[in-house]
């Protein structure tokens, strides 16, 4: 069954809405980028320009792991 379009825009995020769903300011969020807790499903560009777009259910399991003692 394919999704709409709307369903697709509700399951991903850019990296701006990402910080703010999962509660962490932008240096936490990189900090899990660069150990590998989550990675991107699509960058676009390089720089202060690059776009990063991830995937709601990747940040529902970085919470879970935040929260994990």
């Amino acid at each position: 069954m394919k999704m709409t379009k709307e369903e697709f825009l509700e399951k991903i995020m850019t990296r701006r809405e990402s910080e703010s769903y999962v509660g962490l300011s932008n240096v936490a969020f990189q900090h899990h980028l660069r150990e590998g807790n989550i990675k991107p499903c699509k960058e676009y560009g390089l720089g202060r320009g690059k776009v990063q777009l991830f995937w709601k259910d990747d940040l529902d399991k970085l919470k879970n792991f935040i929260k994990t003692p």
